[in-house]
């Protein structure tokens, strides 16, 4: 009986699946030829990045000093895709534990070349190659393609490997600094073990300020029940890190990365200082993610949790980031208070000087509360101890109201001298916030002066947080309004959808008139929506912005009119557009266009904001004093 065979092929598509797809950027493609030096027992391998990406004929060059490879050896392992380098052995003869495992790093280059260029020599023999990411992924089948050697020659060159990357297809170019530490945070190798330069200097491990380290240098061994022994150092920075190549953990099988950060052991909550993860850094050996299974990701990015043993591994590292993040908590909340009770030492010795034992010991207990609450500051500190410190030194509102349930029907005196008592204690309590109010107005000037951006990345101070964060700073009509009540950078057409139209529905992009995205819109009341234009300080209102902020305007009150009728939501409101820029502008012509959109749009100066607040609450606070001139709580009360 005769058979027909079906046939196995592999497009030529599979090179850009495994190669350009699945290793973007620089440092993964040149890692992968790192671990590749390694398995040839090199011990130093020198990286050449171009100046400029863009620049004709720029190539990345990786040469290695290992062994290097034969034409033979080339021809079976090197092209030999996924030909699985352990099969081989586990150890190099040079005695190390072999990276490579699935064949496929040769292609990484294509991530980020048009051309790979292979150079290697071996016991006095050259051999050349050239590979090319179109010809490679045009063919309609791989199987047996054949390769013309550039040079198949002797050669008095020292024994190793040369990879050229040529016909680069980055966009932009090359950071060296980042480009070393991104490569140091992906070996676990030591410098003495193999040599790794970049431009001629030398790849080391980055230097850190840690606020607590464990071990405090160096790695330290643990026998994980049911996985196996595993080497770690976990630390945290003095400072929250903001790269996120940087926080989190690093997993390394066989001294190469396995599991990439941010990573926290997949948890999710249950952490007694959950703040501490922005100081969390740290990095696992665990040899066993690379051995008989294999449960590292073909990019080396991350690792299969659910495989083999290792839920094991997770299940340890939830527990022990829960541990280091509570001793975390406890040493920043010792920390803190120790700081606040010797800087701010004048409250404490006011406690002292109170008559009850009792409302000492409240009063302390209750600062060291607060004064461990994560991301207090001192001055919010500041202002919660004096507060709280005054109102126990006017006996508390508590004792005035024992007063006026005193009283009797027929004491009307007392009753109103207690009553009095009362408007005095709210008013010194009103004093002291318009003072912070004040302070704060104060500090919001020192960021227009030193010209704080409108928007910034990360947890950088912007202007556009800090109007958020204390929108009274726009006026007493502002007052009432939260960080919740402001929609921040976003598109005015998708707005328009999301928020006016259905909020239940998710913006779909119909309207291309303008992509651009307004910084804060607010609905303040029941009748007004407004719309907030930041300048960046030290830039005067412009025409450009003016009229960007009239489209807005004019957009969003189309919106609602439209919808007046069926929308209890917007129905009525009126629209109202405000830009605030460092100083107005000297344009007659823009004076008039302003003039002309008077009814719907407002300019004003980040000064002129400050002073008009500031004036406003100062005005209410000399009110206050004099509902009792002479009386000491209030003239007590730092004047403004």
């Amino acid at each position: 009986m005769s058979y027909r065979y079906l046939e196995l092929k592999f497009a030529g598509r599979l090179i850009d699946l495994l190669g350009q797809q699945m290793y973007g950027g620089p440092v993964p493609s040149v890692a992968e030829l790192i671990a590749n030096a390694w398995d040839a027992d090199a011990d130093e391998v020198d990286v050449t990045l171009p100046a400029n990406v863009h620049a004709e004929g720029a190539t990345i060059v990786v040469r290695d000093y290992g062994k290097g490879m034969t034409f033979d050896e080339l021809n079976e392992y090197y092209l030999h895709i996924g030909h699985e380098r352990r099969v081989r052995g586990e150890r190099t003869p040079g005695n190390r534990l072999v990276m490579g495992r699935k064949g496929i790093g040769k292609l990484a280059g294509f991530g980020i070349a048009e051309d790979i260029i292979v150079t290697s020599v071996k016991e006095g023999h050259l051999t050349e190659l050239k590979l090319n990411y179109t010809e490679l992924k045009s063919l309609t089948t791989v199987a047996n393609h054949r390769l013309k050697p550039l040079r198949d020659e002797a050669s008095t060159e020292r024994d190793g490997v040369t990879v050229v990357f040529s016909g680069l297809k980055l966009s932009k170019n090359i950071n060296q600094d980042s480009f070393r530490t991104s490569m140091s945070r992906r070996f676990a190798l030591s410098i003495e073990t193999m040599k790794v330069r970049v431009n001629g200097v030398e790849v080391r491990k980055e230097e850190l300020s840690f606020e607590h380290r464990e071990p405090a240098t160096g790695w330290a061994k643990e026998n994980v029940e049911g996985f196996g022994e595993i080497e770690y150092w976990f630390g945290f920075l003095k400072s929250t890190i903001h790269d996120p190549e940087l926080r989190g953990v690093s997993c390394f099988a066989r001294e190469r990365v396995a599991q990439f950060t941010p990573f926290v052991f997949n948890l999710t909550g249950g952490i007694n200082g959950q703040v501490a993860l922005e100081y969390f850094t740290g990095q696992v050996k665990a040899e066993q993610l690379d051995e008989k299974i294999d449960l590292v990701a073909t990019d080396r990015q991350t690792v299969n949790w659910q495989l083999g043993n290792a839920p094991i591994l997770e299940e340890w590292g939830k527990e022990k980031v829960k541990q280091l993040c509570s001793e975390w908590k406890t040493r920043q909340d010792k920390r803190k208070v120790d700081r606040f009770q010797h800087k701010l030492g004048e409250f404490f010795v006011r406690i002292e000087k109170l008559s009850s034992s009792q409302e000492r010991k409240d009063l302390t207990s209750a600062l060291t509360k607060v004064a461990q609450i994560e991301r207090m500051t001192e001055e919010d500190f500041r202002t919660i101890a004096g507060s709280m410190v005054a109102g126990v030194e006017r006996e508390s509102v508590r004792k005035v109201i024992q007063r006026i349930n005193a009283t009797s029907e027929d004491a009307m005196p007392e009753l109103l001298e207690a009553i009095k008592e009362w408007d005095i204690i709210a008013s010194v309590a009103t004093a002291e916030i318009l003072r912070g109010k004040i302070d704060i107005i104060e500090q919001f000037k020192k960021h227009i002066d030193a010209r704080v951006p409108e928007k910034s990345k990360g947890d950088a101070l912007d202007m556009q947080t800090f109007i958020k964060n204390y929108p009274w700073l726009l006026g007493h009509k502002f007052e009432q309004l939260t960080p919740a009540d402001f929609h921040h950078e976003r598109g005015v057409d998708k707005w328009i959808e999301e928020v006016l139209i259905d909020t239940n529905r998710e913006y779909s992009a119909t309207d291309e008139r303008d992509g651009r995205r307004f910084d804060l819109v607010c609905i303040k009341n029941d009748w007004m929506i407004v719309v907030l234009e930041l300048m960046r300080p030290g830039k005067p209102e412009d025409y450009d912005h003016i009229m960007r902020l009239n489209r807005y305007v004019t957009r969003i009150q189309a919106a609602v009119s439209e919808r007046s009728n069926n929308n209890l939501f917007t129905g009525g409101k009126t629209v109202l557009g405000l830009l605030i820029a460092d100083e107005g502008s000297s344009d007659t012509s823009l004076g008039q266009t302003k003039k002309d959109l008077r009814n719907s749009l407002d300019s004003i100066t980040w000064n002129g904001l400050f002073d008009a607040a500031k004036v406003n609450y100062r005005e209410y606070y000399d009110t206050l004093r004099l509902k009792a001139p002479d009386d000491p709580r209030l003239t007590g009360v730092v004047a403004l």
